[in-house]
């Protein structure tokens, strides 16, 4: 019985520890992905510094640069929470439809997408699997015919 009862409390303890390292991987993780963040943050508050840090793969208007900036950085919060078990395929795949219906995040990801797999290529199998359901997803969007339309966002006078 007792060896019964030592075997149990191993168990419970090697779990325990596999718990502590998977806590401590994500917070890492969110860490770095904060520090990301300070970084889009003061880059796209000051446009040398936006230069500085993330110069376009083509010639492109500052506007459309942060756009950019902002497509990659909402594509970057997806990859996050598919490593760390918070997006399914599933529902990445649906987050990824959503993404790609505008005509930013397809432009952004024509430009770099081919940044992001030699990147994501390199890394662990989720990194592979998420840039290979971004390459699909951003494929049958534009199968799928025209992107949305940009919508105006200003005060116009039938608005209250």
């Amino acid at each position: 019985m007792s060896v019964v009862l030592s075997a149990l409390a191993l168990a419970g303890v090697a779990l325990s520890l596999l718990y502590q390292v998977r806590q401590a991987r994500t917070s890492n993780e969110q860490a770095i992905r904060d520090s990301h963040l300070q970084l889009a943050t003061l880059a796209l508050s000051d446009p040398n510094l936006l230069q500085a840090w993330s110069p376009p793969v083509a010639p492109v208007t500052l506007k459309r640069h942060q756009q950019h900036l902002i497509t990659s950085l909402a594509l970057g919060e997806l990859l996050q929470r598919f490593r760390i078990g918070h997006l399914s395929v599933e529902k990445l795949a649906v987050k990824l439809d959503g993404h790609f219906r505008g005509e930013i995040a397809r432009e952004q990801w024509e430009r770099e997408g081919p940044g992001w797999r030699r990147t994501m290529e390199a890394g662990d199998r989720r990194d592979c699997v998420f840039v290979r359901l971004v390459d699909e997803s951003y494929r049958a969007a534009v199968a799928a015919g025209p992107a949305s339309a940009l919508l105006e966002f200003q005060d116009r006078p039938d608005r209250s």
